[in-house]
C-alpha cells in the first residue's frame, strides 16, 4: 500500500507542477524571493535567540500569535492543495486500481510534500537563526521538530476540513450560497469583533494573556526546550507532542473515511432548480407604467432584475462604490457639514445603483447578444436598463435621504434638493455606465466564475475593467462637484459676506448639479444608443 500510495503522490505531484507550474525550485523568480525571506527570518530568529540567551523578557503572546498565523496559513494552504487535486483527480480510474484507502493517503502524501517544499527553506533560516543566537545546536533540532509537528497537523486539518466541506457540499442544496455569502461578508463579523474590541477597551496584556494560553504556545516551548532548559516549559513542549500523537493519526483516518464516502456514495446534485418567468406578463409594472412605455422596455427591465435576482453580479459591485465613499468620501467631507454629509448619501446611493443595474451591459447580456441585437432596438434597450435603474434609484434615494436629512437637522429646502441631486446622480450614472460599457468589445470578454452560482459569468480580465469603473466614477463625481462645493461651509458662508445668503448658494449649487447631471444622462444614453446600433460581432 505504500509503495501504491507514494506513486499515486508522485503522479499528482507531476499533474501539479503542470497545472499550475514548478515549486520555488524550479521558479528563478520565486526562489530568489524564498532565498530572501529565509535571510530576513533568519536575522529575526538571531536577534529572537541573542534576546534570549542575554536574558531579556520577549513576550510570549507575541510568539503565539506568529505561530497561529503561520499554523492558518498553513491549514489553508493544505486546504487549497487538496481541493485542487481532490476536483481534478479521476476516481472512476483509480479505483479500479488501488482501493480508496491507497488513493486518499497518496493525496495525503502529495499535500504534504508540496507544503514541505514551500516551507523548507524558511523552516532551516529559523532553525539556524535561532541555534546562532542561543548559541546551541541542540535547539536547531528542537525547531525543525516543531515547525514540522505544526506542519503535519496543518497538513490534516486542511485535508479533513476541505473534503468535509466538500461532503457536506454534496448533500446540501444551497452549500455554494453559504460559502460565497461567508467569503463576502465573512469579514464583517472580524470588524465588528475589532470595533467592539476598541469599544471595551481590551487591554493588549489581556488579549496576550488568551493567545499565550492557546496550545499554539506550547510549540514555542517545544522549539525552544532544546536551547537552556529556563527559557521554555518542558512539560509545555512534551504537551505539543502529546497533542500531536493522537490528533494527526486520528485526522488522517477522517480523511480517509471522508474520501471513501465522497468516492463511493452517489451525490446529489447541489444545484438549485429554479421556475421559469415570463418576461412579458402584465404585473405591477404594466400597473404602475400602463402604457407610457413600451412593452420591450418594459422586458428589459424585468430581465435586468430576475438576472440580478438569481446572480447579483451587479449588486456586489457596488461594493466598490461604497470603498471609495469610505477611503475618499468621509475623509473629504471632515469640513463639509452636515449638507455635505447628506450629500454624500445620496450621491452614494444614485452612483451604486447605477453600476448595478446599467454596469457591464455586454458580458451581462453575453448569451443573449444575437437575440438581442435582432429583437430590440438601442433605444428600447438603453430605456429599459435605465428604467431599471430609475424604479429602483428614486425610492431608494428618496426614502433614505429625506429621513437621514431631518435627523441631521439639515434644512428642509436643502434636503429635497439633495434627494433630487441623488436622483440625478443615479441616472447620470446609469447613462455613463451604458455608454461605457457599450464601448467594449465582445471578444474582450471571457467566462470567470462568479459567487453565488455555479455558472461562468462574462467579464474582462486584467485592468481595464477597474479604468472603466473608474471613468464612471469621474464623470459622476465631476457633475456633482457644484454641489459639493456650493454646499461647503467654507464657501456658502464666504459668498455670503460679500452677496446672497447660504441658502440661495446651496440651493443654487444643487440646482447647477441636476441641471448638468441631466445633460451628462442625455448625452450618455445618446452615446450608447449609437454604440448599440453599431455593434459588430467579428
Amino acid at each position: 500500500m505504500v509503495g501504491a500510495a507514494f506513486r499515486i503522490a508522485r503522479a499528482e505531484w507531476t499533474r501539479h507542477h503542470r497545472d499550475v507550474g514548478r515549486p520555488w525550485l524550479g521558479r528563478p523568480t520565486v526562489l530568489i524571493a524564498s532565498l530572501a525571506l529565509t535571510i530576513l527570518l533568519g536575522a529575526l530568529a538571531h536577534v529572537l535567540g541573542r534576546n534570549l540567551a542575554s536574558g531579556q523578557t520577549v513576550p510570549r503572546s507575541n510568539l503565539s500569535i506568529l505561530t497561529i498565523v503561520t499554523f492558518v496559513w498553513m491549514v489553508w494552504r493544505s486546504s487549497q492543495l487538496i481541493h485542487l487535486r481532490f476536483e481534478r483527480l479521476h476516481p472512476d480510474f483509480l479505483l479500479t486500481t488501488v482501493p480508496a484507502r491507497t488513493a486518499a493517503m497518496g493525496l495525503l502524501g502529495f499535500v504534504s510534500a508540496r507544503l514541505a517544499v514551500s516551507i523548507a527553506l524558511p523552516t532551516v533560516g529559523v532553525a539556524a537563526g535561532t541555534a546562532l543566537g542561543l548559541r546551541s545546536p541542540v535547539v536547531t533540532v528542537t525547531v525543525l521538530i516543531s515547525i514540522a509537528g505544526l506542519a503535519a497537523l496543518a497538513v490534516v486539518l486542511g485535508t479533513t476540513g476541505r473534503l468535509a466541506a466538500h461532503l457536506v457540499g454534496l448533500h446540501l442544496v444551497r452549500a455554494r450560497f453559504y460559502r460565497d455569502l461567508l467569503t463576502v461578508f465573512g469579514w464583517l463579523p472580524l470588524l465588528a469583533g475589532w470595533l467592539l474590541i476598541e469599544e471595551l477597551s481590551v487591554s493588549v496584556a489581556a488579549l496576550g494573556a488568551v493567545f499565550g494560553a492557546l496550545p499554539s504556545a506550547w510549540f514555542v516551548d517545544l522549539a525552544l526546550v532544546g536551547g537552556d532548559p529556563a527559557l521554555a516549559s518542558v512539560r509545555r513542549g512534551v504537551g505539543a507532542l502529546g497533542l500531536l500523537v493522537p490528533t494527526v493519526p486520528l485526522l488522517t483516518a477522517m480523511t480517509i473515511v471522508l474520501a471513501r464516502r465522497i468516492w463511493e456514495t452517489t451525490p446529489v446534485s447541489s444545484t438549485e432548480s429554479h421556475g421559469s418567468h415570463s418576461l412579458v406578463h402584465d404585473g405591477w409594472l404594466e400597473q404602475l407604467l400602463g402604457d407610457r412605455v413600451s412593452r420591450p422596455v418594459r422586458t428589459v427591465a424585468r430581465e435586468r432584475w430576475l438576472m440580478e435576482r438569481r446572480v447579483p453580479r451587479g449588486l456586489l459591485s457596488t461594493g466598490y462604490v461604497f470603498v471609495v465613499v469610505g477611503v475618499f468620501g468621509f475623509p473629504a467631507l471632515l469640513s463639509g457639514g452636515p449638507n455635505g454629509f447628506l450629500l454624500l448619501i445620496a450621491v452614494s446611493l444614485g452612483l451604486a445603483v447605477g453600476i448595478a443595474f446599467a454596469s457591464v451591459p455586454i458580458g451581462t447580456e453575453y448569451r443573449a447578444l444575437p437575440m438581442l441585437f435582432t429583437t430590440v432596438s438601442g433605444a428600447q434597450f438603453v430605456g429599459g436598463l435605465l428604467l431599471a435603474v430609475t424604479l429602483v434609484g428614486v425610492p431608494l434615494v428618496t426614502l433614505i435621504t429625506i429621513p437621514v436629512g431631518i435627523v441631521s437637522l439639515v434644512g428642509g429646502i436643502q434636503t429635497v434638493f439633495i434627494a433630487m441631486a441623488g436622483v440625478a446622480s443615479c441616472v447620470c450614472s446609469g447613462s455613463v455606465a451604458l455608454a461605457v460599457g457599450m464601448g467594449v468589445e465582445r471578444y474582450d470578454y471571457v467566462p470567470v466564475p462568479s459567487f453565488f452560482t455555479d455558472v461562468p459569468v462574462f467579464a474582462e480580465l486584467g485592468r481595464n475593467g477597474f479604468l472603466r469603473l473608474g471613468v464612471i466614477f469621474g464623470v459622476v463625481l465631476l457633475a456633482n462637484l457644484p454641489a459639493y462645493l456650493g454646499n461647503a461651509p467654507l464657501v456658502y458662508e464666504g459668498i455670503a459676506a460679500v452677496g446672497p445668503p447660504p441658502l440661495v448658494v446651496q440651493v443654487g449649487s444643487l440646482l447647477v448639479t441636476i441641471v448638468l447631471a441631466t445633460a451628462v444622462s442625455n448625452s450618455a444614453r445618446r452615446i450608447a444608443v449609437r454604440r448599440y446600433q453599431n455593434y459588430q460581432f467579428d
